[in-house]
């Protein structure tokens, strides 16, 4: 449940200090504390406002020693200063965001931190009223020539967090046209939706099927951001607060070697706020910098949901189910090569969960080692308090008991108690018992959970 019953959000259009990342946060920091002078409870910034976005992604080559030269300077310039997580700059915003007591959801460059990689992502960066991270979103899917620099992020980045308003969810771009994304994020629990776009553009010429990024001013029904934005809450019963780059020309040094063969027009903002009627709280702002910031209802999702729940009455789960994976992917073996799932881990056993040996049914000495088992898919906090659950319903040796079951009440337990959905606890369960019957070398051999005859 949300603690808060009122939310002012704001969506923070403002222009970036041009590819300086050092600058740019300091830019930020002071619009963070203005933001939280003026009562605001959310802050969103635009698409990689820190250090720019690449508006200039149509002008790469090396076909000839001076274009290369110009290509090499500009990539590794980019590099340099886009932003490492942690680091000194997220520490900065942290400050920022913490002496204004809000949520901040910022849009940045980000450096890849796996060692070996040099690899940008299109990143929103969480972070808490207490200016702790709570984690990021790397854009998944880069648009076009996006892809010539930035990486894709993988399934750990498809994530809320808990807030003091409700649970807060982030998508780039165009990742709020993608169908399963919005589904895997309402399933996920989601309540408010931070969007980050790099500007705005519509749709003219015959028969309004020719995008135009000029920086014309069109009727909003004809930008396709307008429709995502307003169906994204309609669809999900969200508040959408939605950020969109402002950048002028003039905003560009004169020795940036792409500045004459750019388009910078279609950096002309756009920043709205949407309410889960698919309306606007706060219609888009064009043309100039500014903070968009809307009082919101919470009570207004339960009014919505009256209507159409896509979690609940208007979903038809026996029709169209999601399957939606967790795991993040990596330069390791694939989990099959292993016989363990990539994520697994050894997690300590608490006492009360754990039978002296396999059906003792007898609590361990004190002091005693603990046993301990690979949990695989299994979130970090959830595994013990399943095991605890088992041992609770039945008896302390249950967890070395030849069978066990849960019925849908110790389900719904462990899902309200992790914040997490029937689904996902039965998916948990489901990969638990699959990886007992593996039989890996890491599991202790007298742990034994058997899959329930109906499931």
């Amino acid at each position: 449940m949300t603690k808060k019953r009122s939310l002012r959000a704001c969506a923070a259009q403002i222009s970036p200090v041009f590819m300086d990342k050092r600058a740019s946060v300091e830019k930020y920091g002071e619009t963070i504390r203005e933001a939280g002078r003026q009562g605001v409870d959310l802050i969103v910034t635009p698409e990689t406002g820190i250090p720019v976005y690449p508006y200039w992604r149509n002008n790469f080559g090396y076909t000839d020693p001076e274009s290369a030269r110009r290509w090499k300077e500009t990539v590794v310039r980019f590099y340099d200063e886009a932003v490492r997580i942690p680091g000194p700059e997220t520490e900065e915003l942290g400050r920022a965001v913490k002496a204004a007591g809000l949520t901040a959801v910022i849009g940045l460059n980000e450096q890849d931190d796996r060692p070996g990689s040099r690899t940008l992502y299109n990143t929103m960066l969480f972070i808490g009223p207490d200016g702790e991270i709570m984690g990021r979103h790397r854009k998944l899917m880069p648009t076009h020539q996006e892809r010539i620099f930035w990486g894709r992020g993988d399934a750990s980045d498809l994530r809320v967090f808990e807030t003091p308003f409700g649970r807060l969810g982030g998508l780039i771009c165009f990742e709020n046209h993608m169908t399963l994304l919005k589904a895997a994020m309402a399933v996920k629990g989601e309540e408010v939706h931070a969007a980050c776009w790099p500007g705005y553009w519509a749709y003219g010429g015959p028969g309004n099927t020719v995008r135009d990024m000029t920086g014309t001013l069109h009727p909003l029904h004809r930008s396709d951001q307008d429709a995502a934005v307003r169906e994204y809450a309609f669809e999900t019963q969200t508040f959408v607060v939605s950020a969109s780059l402002f950048l002028t020309e003039d905003d560009v040094p004169d020795d940036f070697p792409y500045k004459k063969t750019t388009n910078w027009k279609w950096a002309m903002g756009g920043s709205a706020i949407a309410t889960p009627f698919g309306t606007y709280a706060a219609e888009p702002l064009f043309g100039e910098e500014g903070l968009v910031i809307a009082d919101l209802d919470l009570a207004d999702r339960i009014v919505a949901k009256n209507v159409f729940d896509c979690m609940g009455h208007y979903a038809r789960w026996d029709v169209a189910q999601l399957r939606l994976k967790r795991a993040a992917v990596g330069p390791e073996p694939a989990a099959a090569e292993l016989g363990v799932p990539r994520s697994a881990r050894v997690v300590d056993i608490p006492a009360a969960a754990a039978g002296s040996d396999a059906g003792g049914g007898e609590e361990p000495e004190e002091g005693a080692a603990l046993p301990k088992a690979i949990m695989g898919a299994v979130p970090e906090g959830l595994a013990k308090p399943l095991l605890a659950a088992l041992s609770e319903k039945f008896g302390p040796g249950s967890v070395a008991a030849a069978r066990a079951e849960l019925d849908a009440d110790d389900l719904e337990e462990l899902a309200r108690s992790h914040g997490l959905s029937h689904d996902e606890v039965v998916s948990f369960i489901h990969d638990f018992i699959d990886l007992i019957r593996r039989r890996s070398e890491f599991v202790v051999p007298d742990l034994v959970v058997e899959e329930p005859a109906d499931a």
